[in-house]
């Protein structure tokens, strides 16, 4: 079973929230760290400044060359740390020794840490150490007597937590921001996907996809020319049959993007150029060929953009146009021959009213010796009921016409199963009978030879006319233009049976030399029908 996609919508939106959350992410991680970084470095010139402004305190001065700090000094820099939020500010003699500590019991110890040997050398400096206090961020900086000798070293911290409490604080500013933009742009993402979702008639890609699919497969299964215009008259659509039919008729080449005057110079778009709604059945010439068309424009919003054709070759309309006259003549002539059975059926029943026995017994006679000569020299070649009925109507008319018809041949046509294989024997036997017909015109002596045979799997159909015939020679150019006139007589008729052959895999052959007349032998494969085979078997 196929996975069911995702909808456009969700696939939009969990495309964009997830861009937008790693390009925030990315971002809100770049800018913490630099404002962690930007903080503590803060931090660490308050702490550095704090230590230097000390160092420079002639107080300071003076509690180092007495060895012992005094109340006044505590008493600033308890002010100092409070008000800076220091941990400590330490006052310390060239040994390390503690003079000055907000713990008053560690005065006297060594100063703790590991970090103290620098400035006691006189360097200025910060570090990360654990004190007496915890850990913290320390300043150091040495102090000098007015001789410029160093005399001692003053330590300014600032505790652990003050610290990451102060980058947390600078963070939460960007975490804020990164968390409203990403509430923007989900909800950006929605009225979007929203927005598309409408653009596109609330369809599916999938669906989109499927619909283009059904539109070229309907394209394509259409024997008509389809050519869609623009309102720039460039051609943007155009299906199989249309290539088929343009390139018969002498244009060879892709006509998608061409200016449709460039491919059509003799289509006129009355359509696009006039405001018209459309254009049908206008005959228009292209090249040597022409053809039928119908022309209707399209408008989106109330606004013309472009127009659809659509065209066919008039020579294929006009062989439709005679295969129907061929059933309409067909009917025709049943039309007539119930028409002349409910007249004979008259003269039975008056025959019988007035008693008239023994001219009834001889009346009958006469059409029974009718209808078995006609019906007995057609059922003796042809099993299949539809075709020996098609023939018969085919052969009254002949005789009407004072034409000789002559059957032969050696095995019976079976009864066929497949409808469609009735339908283009009747228009083979149709077609090759009006052309002899036509090729006989005019003269006295008149005469058909019918053939009908079997050969293996394949129906063997023969007809032969004392006509006026034709160069065979010309036969190629006669089916690809479909004329027709009296001395040739193979015009569309021809081209229909040739093109019923073709349709059911068959093969013909002609000979025909003018004034000896045309002889056309006609094989094709056929099926078995299942009382047919039992038989056979």
């Amino acid at each position: 079973m196929r996975k069911k996609d995702l909808p456009l919508m969700l696939q939009m939106m969990l495309f964009t929230s997830g861009l937008i959350c790693f390009t925030l992410l990315v971002t809100g991680i770049l800018i913490g760290y630099n404002q962690a970084s930007e903080t503590k470095e803060a931090l660490a010139d308050k702490a550095s400044l704090s230590a230097s402004h000390f160092a420079r305190m002639p107080i300071v001065v003076d509690a180092l060359e007495k060895g012992e700090a005094g109340e006044s000094l505590r008493s600033i820099a308890a002010e100092v740390r409070e008000s800076n939020d220091l941990q400590y500010i330490v006052l310390m003699d060239m040994k390390g020794i503690r003079l000055m500590h907000p713990v008053p019991e560690r005065i006297g110890e060594h100063f703790v840490g590991g970090d103290v040997d620098a400035v006691l050398e006189g360097q200025r400096y910060t570090s990360e150490a654990v004190g007496t206090l915890g850990p913290s961020m320390r300043a150091f900086e040495p102090v000098y007597n007015q001789e410029g000798t160093q005399i001692g070293a003053i330590s300014v911290g600032i505790s652990t937590k003050v610290i990451n409490q102060a980058v947390w604080d600078s963070l939460k500013i960007t975490i804020l921001g990164t968390v409203l933009s990403l509430g923007l742009g989900l909800t950006g993402s929605y009225f979007l996907a929203r927005r598309l979702k409408k653009t596109l008639f609330d369809l599916e890609p999938q669906e989109i996809a499927y619909m283009i699919e059904e539109r070229e497969a309907m394209l394509d299964s259409v024997s008509e020319g389809v050519i869609a215009i623009n309102a720039d008259h460039q051609i943007i659509i155009a299906n199989p049959s249309s290539g088929f039919m343009l390139e018969r008729a002498g244009y060879h080449g892709n006509i998608i993007g061409e200016k449709i005057i460039d491919v059509w110079p003799e289509l006129s778009l009355e359509v696009l150029l006039n405001g018209e709604k459309a254009v049908y059945d206008k005959s228009v010439r292209f090249g040597n060929a022409e053809m039928i068309t119908n022309s209707v424009s399209f408008k989106v919003d109330k606004n013309g953009v472009g127009a659809l054709v659509t065209f066919r070759d008039r020579n294929e309309l006009d062989a439709i146009m005679k295969k129907l006259s061929g059933v309409e003549s067909y009917a025709h002539t049943l039309r007539m021959q119930t028409h002349e059975f409910m007249n004979k059926l008259h003269i039975i029943g008056a025959m019988v009213y007035t008693e008239s026995y023994e001219e009834l017994a001889e009346y009958v006679d006469s059409l029974s010796q009718i209808y078995q000569r006609e019906t007995g020299m057609i059922s003796a070649h042809i099993d299949d009921v539809a075709i020996a009925g098609y023939l018969l109507t085919k052969l009254e008319r002949l005789e009407q016409l004072q034409i000789d018809v002559d059957i032969q041949g050696e095995n019976k046509w079976p009864s066929l199963s497949d409808p469609t294989a009735v339908d283009r024997w009747i228009t083979i036997i149709g077609n090759s009978l009006e052309n002899a017909v036509d090729a006989m015109v005019g003269q006295k002596e008149k005469k058909i030879t019918l053939v009908f045979d079997v050969f293996g799997e394949a129906l063997f159909y023969e007809i032969r006319d004392n006509g006026a015939g034709f160069n065979v020679e010309n036969l190629p150019s006669i089916l690809e233009k479909g004329y027709s006139t009296k001395g040739l007589n193979r015009g569309y008729g021809m081209t229909i049976m040739i093109n019923a052959i073709k349709a059911g895999n068959g093969t013909y052959h002609i000979q025909s030399k003018i004034g000896a007349g045309t002889c056309l032998q006609i094989k094709v494969p056929y099926e078995h029908n299942d009382e047919e085979r039992n038989n056979s078997k």
